[in-house]
């Protein structure tokens, strides 16, 4: 094998490029870590005080983040432009009989989605559901995504789950969501 010289610069790129998230300093390749934006966030019930009314999931609890944020506790707002995977899980729950409805969608900047929305049925009294939903969306920097619901029914809610024993179990969040920047 051979090599052309130099092994990399920022005009003559020989084996790599040196760009985004690449530098060379006295012929050693250092990879930066630009693309490590991330952000995992969670929060507690969440019930629906009107009929058919948009809700957006709110989100008081930050854990691993970098470049990744909540403003206005519903916006999960990213510092760098990129692609973004956007994995969410909601724990929906009724506390009424009867068949009912939950749509579940996203937002990106304020805007509804396309092709974002699922609709649930829960049929009875306590029923409890755990949703997710994955998405892969170009989210511009400063720009932000939101997790929206919608019910008639007054009793769903996103319901958290206590710590419990017999089997000892750690409580649970309403609403998860993770965003990851993968370019």
């Amino acid at each position: 094998m051979s090599y052309k010289s130099p092994l990399a610069s920022t005009t003559d790129f020989g084996i790599m490029k040196v760009g985004t998230g690449l530098s060379v300093t006295d012929g050693t390749v250092n990879a930066s870590t630009g693309l490590l934006n991330y952000g995992f966030f969670t929060d507690g019930t969440q019930t629906n005080p009107v009929a058919n009314a948009v809700n957006l999931v709110t989100f008081n609890i930050t854990g691993p983040a970098n470049g990744v944020s909540i403003v206005a506790g519903t916006q999960l707002t990213v510092v760098t432009a990129g692609t973004y995977n956007t994995v969410f899980t909601l724990n929906v729950n009724k506390t009424s009989g009867g068949a009912s409805t939950i749509s579940i969608w996203m937002q990106l900047g304020g805007v509804d989605i396309p092709s974002s929305a699922q609709d649930l049925i829960l049929t009875g009294a306590l029923d409890t559901i755990f949703v997710t939903g994955n998405f892969t969306l170009d989210i511009p920097a400063g720009g932000n995504v939101q997790l929206c619901w919608s019910s008639a029914d007054i009793t769903m809610q996103l319901l958290a789950l206590p710590a419990r024993v017999a089997p000892v179990r750690p409580s649970g969040s309403s609403a998860k969501v993770t965003l990851n920047r993968i370019s």
